[in-house]
């Protein structure tokens, strides 16, 4: 049985690979060219010429580089700097003297105000400066200023540098 397989197997591929490689229709013989053929061809002959003449022209053409144009305008640089020209009003006024301000005060903050019965005198206010914290009754003065005046919700304080007065409340 192995024999007649090897068989059907070895002839199945020789017809495959014949089949495969076999030319699909016969190749006809070459026609003779016509007179009439070779007149046509004879007359485009001419054209034929003209084409590559121009072709050859062309060629010539683009051997030689074109130059490049010299350009007008570069928008990468600005051209020269020019001095400054001072305006003629600037040049015949003085300069504006420097605008003083008012230094900036820090006024303490108001902690809690203490009081002693209904007596106005005994009220104290507990005020916090810088990193500490100072206990006054009015007229006491401490880190120039000056508490003028203590109320049940409010106290009056005077900067005694600049004569500034401000109110601090309980909030």
């Amino acid at each position: 049985m192995h024999r007649l397989t090897s068989v059907l197997l070895l002839g199945g591929a020789v017809l495959l690979t014949s089949y495969v490689n076999a030319p699909a229709v016969l190749t006809p013989a070459p026609s003779p060219v016509s007179p009439a053929d070779l007149a046509g061809i004879d007359a485009v002959a001419p054209l034929a010429d003209d084409v590559a003449q121009q072709a050859e022209r062309l060629r010539a053409r683009l051997a030689a580089a074109p130059e490049t144009p010299v350009t007008r305008r570069d928008p990468f640089s600005f051209g020269p700097r020019l001095p400054p020209v001072p305006s003629p009003d600037a040049a015949g006024e003085p300069p504006m003297p420097a605008v003083q301000t008012d230094p900036v005060i820090e006024w303490p903050t108001l902690v809690a105000l203490l009081t002693d019965g209904g007596d106005p005198e005994a009220r104290t206010s507990v005020l916090g400066m810088d990193e500490g914290i100072e206990i006054l009754k009015a007229g006491e003065t401490i880190g120039g200023f000056l508490v003028r005046e203590i109320t049940v919700t409010s106290v009056e304080i005077e900067h005694v540098a600049t004569s500034t007065v401000t109110r601090l409340s309980i909030r």
